[in-house]
This record gives structure tokens, C-alpha cells and sequence, in this order.
């Protein structure tokens, strides 16, 4: 079985498994893979299995397809954990379900013929997308319950900046960090008292382990790598 997860901003927002050995990807309701985004063509591009290797083909889009960081020129074979970026959204292809399970598809089908040419893909222009590390996202979970980490920073508070927002009247506007250096990722307190590592108060630096447990007031994150 072979699934591909949606990502916005990070966040993912669904879940579709690939059924009979290809999905198409676009923004009309037709495909398989449904993004809803004016600079997603109607037909933007598709996944094909051959031989028992799985390939991603750019359909002629209007913005193009980027594989890793790189634009999609003809057929290219992709490999599990590997990352289609289209517009704002990133695909990543997962030989099981996340642990998350389905999240429900919430876009709204336009088969209207017009794409919206997009400026700076910012696939094109930023370091190439390989990060298969993602926190999951428990208590307060504000519409995210997966987030895959692909950025150098993320900010945790109750600022409406935040990547991760933690409720409460007394909160502060930034409690915590969580950086990448080189290919690691670290955690940074910056409220000490309210930032805990796996059941302890952490008040220094700690780098990220798989299945480490980040917990901040009523909010519990896991950091995953895989």
C-alpha cells in the first residue's frame, strides 16, 4: 500500500491512498489528489507505479512540480518519504497510513479552466525538502494533529505568529523553540517553567530524539523521525 499526505503550511490536511498503481494530481475534483488552489492546474501532474517502482510526472502545469527541492523535468522515480511540493502544498509519499490516521478532506472542488501563474514557487528558490521528522500534535491541537518539519524554526506560544499555539490567559507570546542545526533538530525553552522533555523541566538546549515527548501546559507534542 502506498499513501500520499497532504501538507499546507506544513500541517496536513489529508490523507489519500494510491489505488490501482497511478493517481493523478490537480485542482479539479476529478483527481485522486484534490488540491484546491488557483495555481494548481486542473491537471497538475500524476503518480504512476511500473515495474514496482513508483514515478512522478509533471503534466505540462502552469507552475510546475518539484521533487525534493527540484523541479520535475519528464518522468522521475520517487522513492517512501520522499517530497512533492506543488504551490504552497507539500505531498509526501508514505508506505502506511499516518499514525494520525485520515484527516477529512476539506476543499471545495474549482474546475474552472483558469491558473493562477505563480510568481516564486517557493520550492524553487529554498533548500531542497527532505525532512521526514514531523511532530504530532495532541490536547490543544487547534486544527493540526500533524505538522511535518521542513523549515530552519519553529516559534511555540500564544502569539497569533506562532507556528504552534498554546492557549491561556497568562501564556507568553513565545514559551518555545524548535530549531534546526545542520540535520538535527533542537529544542530551545524560553519560558523554563513551563517547558517540559520527556517528563522533565527543561531550562537548556536539548536536541530532539524520535518519540521524545515536548510537553507545554495542555499541549503534547511528539517528535517523530523517520
Amino acid at each position: 500500500m502506498s499513501f500520499i499526505e497532504v501538507y499546507f503550511n506544513s500541517a496536513l490536511r489529508n490523507t489519500v491512498e494510491i489505488e490501482n498503481n497511478s493517481a493523478s494530481i490537480g485542482r479539479a475534483s476529478y483527481n485522486p489528489i484534490q488540491i484546491d488552489n488557483k495555481g494548481v492546474s486542473l491537471l497538475h501532474a500524476v503518480i504512476t507505479r511500473q515495474d514496482n517502482e513508483w514515478f512522478i510526472e509533471d503534466l505540462n502545469s502552469t507552475n510546475g512540480t518539484y521533487l525534493n527541492g527540484g523541479k520535475v523535468l519528464g518522468k522521475q522515480k520517487i522513492k517512501f518519504g520522499d517530497t512533492i511540493s506543488i504551490c504552497k502544498h507539500d505531498l509526501k509519499f508514505a508506505r502506511e497510513r499516518s499514525r494520525v490516521g485520515s484527516v477529512s478532506n476539506t476543499y471545495q472542488s474549482d474546475d474552472s479552466d483558469r491558473t493562477v501563474m505563480v510568481g516564486n514557487n517557493p520550492s524553487s528558490t529554498s533548500q531542497a525538502n527532505t525532512s521526514n521528522c514531523y511532530l504530532l500534535v495532541h490536547g490543544e491541537r487547534r486544527n493540526i494533529n500533524k505538522l511535518l518539519l521542513n523549515k530552519d524554526s519553529y516559534a511555540i506560544g500564544n502569539s497569533k505568529l506562532s507556528d504552534i499555539r498554546v492557549g491561556g490567559w497568562f501564556t507568553p507570546k513565545l514559551v518555545a523553540e524548535i530549531s534546526r542545526i545542520g540535520n538535527n533538530y533542537y529544542l530551545f525553552p524560553r519560558k523554563y517553567s513551563l517547558v517540559k522533555l520527556n517528563g522533565q523541566s527543561l531550562n537548556t538546549q536539548s536536541k530532539l530524539s524520535n518519540d521524545d515527548s515536548i510537553i507545554i501546559k495542555k499541549l503534547l507534542l511528539k517528535f517523530v523521525e523517520e
